[in-house]
């Protein structure tokens, strides 16, 4: 079974990145300039819908782009989801191409319009290649999670048969001894009590990985401490290893930090896990002491908004690559070396469990990072972005402010048939479309937005949430709607007043901010 590699690529990193933004681009060119000015509004039904429908799929598209640049989903999610976009609708230019080359540009459009034909193949291909990203991000992490299991009955079989078998032949051995004229009698009871509690550290270490355990938020604090308190009890007999535990000074802090032993994580760093947790540190511990022969260890907690870290620093001798295979891909080393070993692979299959990643990062000090997930995000790494559940609430939240603000736009104005003119058709169904199309996007960034600002606590009550989406509607009257548009519309051949910043669009503004606070507050969504 191949394993799956918990470090992309570069490539992969990069369309994680500007994935999202890469596909509303693209779902915003099919849009603008293949859609909208073939949409009929005055033909039969069948012609309505088929034209308003290719408008609003490709406005849709654009704004999954914008959900995946701005939501809590992991770099392979995006990478996996934008490239199959872009693979898609490369595909079907490509099959364009090769009709056109082949018939006439004329023959193609003589039906239905070649503008139209056009954008339905265009975005038939980017929302089939975004639907076979999902899926083949969704097999991965299916694969994943066989792996695991996998791996954790060939973990089980190892370890009894090194540990257990080991174990009753010194068992064996030293009983013979017993029955002989008694002159190590003392030496061989030894041996077979130190046996006796390796089988039952076996056993119990065998229970803790079999389990399968239960999806919880713990805290990293407790995890660490206990890691950290057992191994110092063990290597207060058995080893000369000084542990000690490095905390930052609270729970939000975003970079490496180091303390006094006598320091703690602070308590609001829970984490996706369960009461295994601890085992993880006590593993890595134990191989860097014990393995690799180290004399001081440390653990340092850091703290992002979706995941937290903890990272054993150590000054032992570097990882092996095959004891970084263990950790970072889990890759189980093919023969029974506990050097490569059976700490590690306790560690790794419990991290995967959590959803977590494992960095290791060699140097004067070997540093492992082990990172969870504090919140329940689709994939350990996303680092910030808004979580799914309120992705969904800050699009009906935006759907709701654009209906509350066209219709004062409506009744006060008729303006909105001007919207429709930025995407070449000066109608009020298009403009309608096009300004809850504009109304969506703008409530995830202002969702994203105040998520990152750090402002989430002053914002979470309903009036701060609609005093803060008031700034964010009058930003959009200053900056939208009085410089970005006139220019737009300018540039569609649109006469424009540049700036155009009229009282009525600041009211309807302010509106749409004050009611998308308020909904999305009232929906349950928040700014953390």
């Amino acid at each position: 079974m191949p394993d799956v590699p918990s470090d992309p690529s570069k490539a992969t990193r990069r369309l994680g990145r500007y994935g999202g933004p890469i596909v509303a681009g693209l779902g915003f060119v099919i849009t603008r300039f293949f859609v909208a000015e073939a949409v009929t509004l005055s033909a039969g039904p069948v012609a309505v819908v088929a034209t308003v429908g290719s408008l609003v799929v490709g406005l849709a598209l654009a704004v999954a782009g914008v959900a995946l640049a701005v939501g809590a989903f992991s770099t392979a999610y995006v990478a996996d989801v934008s490239r199959g976009c872009l693979l898609g609708t490369g595909a079907m230019a490509a099959a364009l191409a090769v009709t056109v080359a082949a018939t006439g540009v004329d023959m193609v459009g003589a039906a239905i319009g070649t503008q139209l034909l056009v954008a339905n193949v265009l975005l038939a291909g980017a929302v089939g290649g975004m639907v076979n990203g999902h899926r083949k991000a969704s097999l991965r992490r299916r694969r994943a999670t066989i792996m695991r299991s996998a791996n954790r009955a060939r973990f089980i079989n190892r370890l009894l048969r090194h540990e257990v078998l080991n174990a009753a032949t010194i068992v064996d051995g030293h009983a013979e001894l017993l029955r002989g004229d008694g002159e190590n009698r003392d030496r061989s009871v030894d041996a077979i009590r130190r046996s006796a509690e390796r089988i039952e550290s076996t056993v119990n270490g065998v229970g803790t990985i079999a389990d399968a355990g239960s999806d919880d938020m713990v805290s990293l604090a407790a995890a660490v401490r206990t890691a950290v308190e057992s191994e110092v009890d063990e290597a207060t007999s058995d080893r000369a290893a000084s542990i000690d535990l490095a905390a930052p000074d609270d729970g939000v802090d975003s970079g490496n930090s180091v303390g006094t032993e006598d320091d703690g994580p602070a308590e609001s760093l829970t984490v996706e896990a369960d009461d295994r947790l601890p085992v993880v540190f006590e593993r890595l511990i134990e191989h860097a002491v014990d393995v690799r022969g180290a004399e001081r260890v440390r653990i340092e907690t850091t703290a992002e908004r979706h995941a937290a870290a903890a990272t054993v620093v150590d000054d032992g001798t570097p990882p092996s690559d095959r004891q970084r295979d263990v950790l970072e891909r889990g890759s189980f080393p093919e023969y029974d070396d506990p050097t490569n070993g059976f700490a590690l692979q306790a560690a790794s299959l419990l991290v995967g469990e959590y959803d977590g990643s494992i960095r290791v990062d060699p140097g004067d000090e070997t540093r492992i990072t082990v990172r969870l997930p504090r919140t329940s995000v689709d994939a350990a790494a996303a680092a910030v972005g808004v979580e799914y559940p309120d992705l969904r609430r800050a699009v009906v939240a935006g759907v709701g402010a654009g209906v509350v603000m066209g219709g004062f736009l409506w009744t006060a104005s008729g303006t909105l048939p001007v919207i429709g003119a930025l995407y070449g058709t000066q109608s009020a169904a298009i403009g309608w479309i096009t300004h809850l199309f504009h109304s969506v996007v703008f409530a995830l960034l202002f969702v994203a937005g105040a998520s990152r600002s750090g402002l989430g606590s002053r914002v979470r009550r309903p009036f701060g949430a609609s005093a803060a989406g008031l700034a964010w509607g009058t930003l959009l009257w200053l900056v939208a709607a009085g410089l970005v548009m006139p220019v737009w519309l300018r540039a569609v051949g649109v006469s424009a007043t540049l700036p155009n910043l009229p009282p009525i669009g600041l009211l309807g503004h302010a509106l749409w901010g004050a009611t998308l606070g308020l909904g999305y507050v009232s929906l349950g969504g928040r700014f953390d």
